[in-house]
């Protein structure tokens, strides 16, 4: 009885889940039918939708009336599309004047972001990439290796389903010993980006780097990403990001 009872209650547990995904809708022709919406792409209007018998159709939404677009957009599940993320780094040493040791290293970075989901656009998204440098005195004193912000560059876009978007960061320049021993007098030496990608709403979506300590600690952690947004130009920091302790010499 008590298993009877339970199961019963279970099927009509699912079948309010059922409806609940399920919208009445009509199309031009006046027919009537109850759906659920899977996917809704608004640049190209295709619509994936399920109907109540079961089958599976891919359809424009052009084929519905405009009270029943209406309801498709809002019923249409939220969804991210997949990413591929590609930065590129350029970089051109020049020995400053007067000196054989100290390079002067021109970077320029470039970024390609397209959307690989064919069916999923993405919405305006903001993009973060911060420039680290490393101390080069750390090869006088492995006590002093630590990094430091040297730039920290925004940008904002939407990119429809299959469609790419190209941006390049403005160009920096840093200065550093490039000498690996005890007579290093330090500098900056470009040591790679971490790339923030926010929401719409703000919320932190995922992070990349081409630094080794951040690709195990911080771009798997959104609270570290988020914390990383507040970094300014000029903080130094462990390079792992964690906060930075007076260095005293021995």
């Amino acid at each position: 009885m008590t298993f009877r009872l339970t199961f019963f209650c279970l099927l009509l547990q699912f079948a309010v889940l059922a409806d609940s995904y399920a919208i009445t809708v009509m199309d031009t022709k006046g027919r009537i039918m109850d759906i659920e919406v899977m996917s809704y792409t608004k640049s190209s209007g295709n619509v994936r939708i399920k109907r109540d018998d079961g089958n599976i159709f891919n359809v424009k939404i052009s084929l519905f009336d405009a009270e029943s677009q209406k309801k498709i957009e809002k019923a249409a599940p939220a969804a991210f599309p997949k990413l591929n993320i590609d930065i590129s780094v350029g970089k051109r040493r020049q020995k400053q004047r007067g000196s054989s040791y100290m390079k002067k290293n021109l970077v320029s970075v470039s970024a390609k972001i397209k959307n690989i989901s064919r069916d999923v656009d993405m919405p305006k998204c903001r993009f973060t990439i911060l420039l680290v440098g490393r101390n080069s005195k750390r090869y006088a004193d492995r006590k002093m290796d630590w990094s430091k912000i040297l730039s920290v560059q925004k940008f904002e876009t939407a990119i429809l389903a299959s469609k790419e978007y190209s941006h390049e960061l403005a160009p920096i320049s840093t200065s550093y010993d490039s000498d690996k021993d005890s007579s290093n007098l330090g500098g900056w030496e470009f040591d790679g980006y971490l790339l923030v990608v926010q929401g719409p709403k703000g919320e932190v979506l995922f992070g990349k780097s081409s630094i080794g300590p951040l690709k195990t600690t911080v771009v798997n952690n959104p609270q570290l990403l988020k914390k990383a947004l507040g970094f300014k130009q000029d903080l130094q920091l462990n390079r792992d990001f964690t906060p930075l302790k007076s260095f005293s010499p021995n």
